[in-house]
């Protein structure tokens, strides 16, 4: 266990958060960013966390976020589709691979693969029903919003019951209760985030009051570390916040309110993970805008960016598909397509 100082502001704190964690991983041969967590007080102090985490090419997902959609994917259901069509009906995970394989590279037919890999493990690579492997599937798809993939922020509260390698612990916040909470709740909280750990724990320090590290720092077995020197200055993007949003974020059926032929339907063919988007912010519900000016999307109209944003911009996460069959029923006949693809966007919010 060690504590080490890290200046005053959330942004020098998360510089010297995630070079510490560089630091370790350096040390080891086995090192894993899947294995660490960053646990905080209070959401905000995460923000600029995953921003340099964007800048500096480390993999990470925040706890909150919840993509839950993998099953209703393009990749997943251009995959099904082709299951659907096999000559036969035995099908093994090495087939399935050669098939994505001719597909265009992307995070998500990656993701498919690596599931299509632990099939093969698990049944030997041997050709079997096809109806099998699409059940196994679906429970993969369940099962994947609970897998770690990267770099974990997460608040205290939802690193309840969860370990791991390496954890770095923020300062600022521990202080504060809620009306439910007794006077004794933050020394718990904090024990339950240090507790999180397995094999290392780092202790943020800030000028914030935090009684339980000025007590730890008297503990001869507990290293306090100098504060890092050569941090270089913040670059301006640490002031950003990123949002991952998700099927429910959106309006599903804006789509499927134009005829098939309607360019909406062309312009979510051309888009791809990664691909720039306008945000038109100046109405209600926000409008998602492609780069030939063409109106791709909407988010939903409770859908509400935490805190006040000076600008917003937005890249394609994944492209959904849905279908009529799934809108409610009391919109259904208002409907022009049957079957349509949606935008789900990752959102850049600027201060």
């Amino acid at each position: 266990m060690q504590i080490l100082p890290a200046g005053d502001s959330p942004i020098t704190q998360a510089q010297a958060a995630i070079r510490e964690l560089q630091r370790l991983s350096g040390l080891s041969r086995q090192w894993d960013w899947a294995s660490c967590a960053i646990i905080a007080r209070t959401w905000d102090l995460l923000d600029p966390v995953r921003s340099l985490c964007q800048m500096e090419d480390i993999p990470v997902q925040i706890s909150r976020e919840d993509f839950s959609g993998t099953w209703q994917l393009r990749e997943t259901q251009a995959l099904l589709q082709w299951l659907e069509n096999h000559p036969t009906q035995l099908i093994s995970a090495e087939q399935m691979l050669q098939w994505l394989q001719l597909q265009k590279p992307g995070p998500w037919n990656g993701l498919l693969a690596e599931a299509v890999e632990n099939y093969g493990l698990e049944t030997g690579n041997a050709a079997l029903p096809i109806i099998g492997f699409r059940e196994w599937l679906a429970e993969w798809a369940r099962d994947n919003r609970r897998r770690q993939h990267g770099l974990l922020l997460t608040s205290v509260h939802r690193a309840k019951g969860l370990e791991f390698d390496h954890v770095a612990v923020l300062d600022g916040g521990w202080e504060n209760t809620s009306r439910q909470e007794d006077g004794d709740a933050p020394r718990r909280l904090y024990y339950v985030a240090m507790t999180r750990a397995r094999q290392t724990l780092t202790l943020m320090k800030t000028g914030a009051n935090n009684p339980f590290l000025d007590a730890l720092a008297n503990n001869p077995s507990v290293l306090v570390r100098p504060q890092p020197g050569g941090l270089p200055p913040a670059p301006p993007e640490m002031e950003r916040s990123y949002h991952r949003l998700s099927l429910r974020d959106v309006q599903l059926s804006f789509p499927g309110y134009r005829h098939p032929r309607h360019p909406i339907h062309q312009a979510i063919a051309r888009l791809s993970p990664g691909d720039p988007l306008q945000v038109r912010t100046g109405m209600t519900p926000w409008e998602l805008v492609d780069a030939r000016g063409i109106v791709v999307g909407r988010l939903a109209r409770r859908y509400e960016i935490p805190g006040n944003p000076g600008g917003v911009s937005a890249t394609v996460l994944a492209i959904g598909a849905w279908d009529k069959t799934k809108s409610d029923s009391e919109y259904q006949n208002r409907l022009k397509a049957d079957r349509w693809e949606v935008v789900i966007p990752e959102l850049e919010v600027h201060p």
